[in-house]
């Protein structure tokens, strides 16, 4: 049997790249104009300013944050398997390869929670870390790296966006070709197709931005009328020595609560008497939470409360729709390591094959645990012959003994009269 040639070695993208590549973004003084001419460059195949907005909106709302994260380990926690290309003994011993040295991979789950970043970002960069020993040539590490780093530009073609990133290393304005064996390449699929375009975070910006001026304003409303209006007053009679305790006074009473002046000055409150709607500044807000966690989750039932949430049976309908959501992560997430893991890890021990060990992710919904077993006990009870090792899977639990020792319906217990 024939191996493809070995992979390069080493970390080729610095754990810490250069500090110009990591600049703050431009969250903080984000306009409208500034946020059109970000996503305009995306477009165009330059993605630093907009993924470090992205990772800045991530950051600094916490709403956003908050459901980001609910639909990241959603798909990131599911159980996964490796299945064989097929039956035989020797695709199977392929899939224990595999099987055996992803076991091994150190940070698993913060590979996938990487990755899914995808979803948001528009795409997502690991760099696989290949250890050659002992004859075999397996991935000793995979570091997911900062989007900032890479450009889609191609610099063969003005206005031309390539669909694989270049690193922009240092001193490198165009970028650098990567080589493909070393990273994994996991983009979010759209119905445009267009993965630049399709980060739900793009979306989500313009309301992060509505978010950010709604906030501000409250905050300056708050500063404005939240405190009353301290008045000092002092008689003619006063001297200087008194103006200036009771303007000490006035000044410092916000955050003393106490103050002693002189029996010739007073100090009076004056609450604002406002009108209208006071809770617009909250009411903007709580709509524009409510946005993001439609385009993040595709419901918002399960992330708001109070009055205005749903009936329960309208909750599971939104349940069931995030469920729809959680496995089209998890199939995009395994496809991706499918092609970009698994394949040239095969091909380096083993030789390129017409078919190729899959991850298959094992998805479950609410209740189909208990769902199972009671199917299972249905059989059993009505005599079928259904090993043991079928009910350990469907709880997910370790079988003691044969796991293919038949079932047996259990002794029902006696009650007393």
């Amino acid at each position: 049997m024939t191996t493809a040639a070995k992979p390069r070695t080493g970390e080729m993208i610095p754990f810490r790249p250069a500090a110009s590549l990591l600049r703050s973004g431009p969250a903080g003084r984000l306009t409208p104009a500034m946020l059109a001419a970000i996503l305009a460059d995306l477009d165009a195949g330059h993605p630093a300013d907009a993924m470090a907005l992205f990772d800045e909106m991530e950051e600094k709302d916490l709403h956003l944050g908050a459901v980001t994260q609910t639909r990241f380990l959603a798909a990131a926690a599911q159980q996964r398997d490796i299945i064989p290309a097929s039956s035989s003994a020797d695709d199977e011993r392929i899939a224990q390869f595999v099987r055996e040295r992803l076991d091994a991979l150190p940070h698993r789950h913060a590979l996938l929670t990487g990755l899914m970043a995808a979803v948001t970002h528009g795409f997502a960069v690991a760099e696989i870390v290949w250890d050659i020993s002992e004859g075999h040539a397996v991935p000793a590490a995979v570091h997911i790296r900062p989007q900032r780093l890479f450009t889609f530009a191609d610099p063969a073609a003005a206005n031309r966006v390539s669909g694989f990133p270049r690193y922009l290393e240092p001193g490198a304005p165009k970028g650098v070709e990567l080589p493909r064996e070393k990273f994994i390449f996991h983009r979010h699929h759209a119905a445009s197709g267009d993965f630049l375009r399709a980060g739900l975070y793009r979306g989500v910006s313009w309301y992060y931005l509505f978010t950010s001026y709604a906030i501000k304003d409250w905050l300056t409303f708050m500063d404005l009328y939240g405190v009353p209006l301290r008045l000092g007053k002092f008689k003619p009679t006063a001297d200087e020595r008194a103006r200036q305790v009771l303007k000490d006074a006035v000044l410092n009473l916000g955050s003393d609560a106490a103050a002693v002046i002189s029996e010739d000055t007073t100090i009076e409150f004056i609450n604002s008497a406002l009108s209208g709607g006071h809770d617009l500044f909250q009411n903007a807000a709580e709509y524009f939470n409510r946005q993001k966690s439609k385009r993040i989750l595709g419901q918002t039932l399960t992330t708001e409360s109070g009055d205005k949430g749903g009936a329960y049976a309208l909750g599971a309908v939104h349940e069931r729709v995030r469920e729809d959501i959680v496995a089209f992560d998890c199939r995009a997430l395994d496809e991706t390591l499918t092609t970009e893991l698994i394949r040239p890890m095969v091909d380096y021990n083993f030789g390129p094959r017409r078919a190729y060990p899959r991850m298959v992710t094992r998805l479950r919904r609410a209740g189909e645990t208990k769902e199972r077993l009671d199917q299972i006990e249905s059989l059993v009870r009505m005599g079928a012959q259904i090993p043991a090792r079928i009910a350990a899977e469907a709880a997910g639990v370790t079988l003691l003994g044969d796991p293919e020792a038949p079932l047996t319906p259990a002794a029902k217990k006696e009650t007393l009269a």
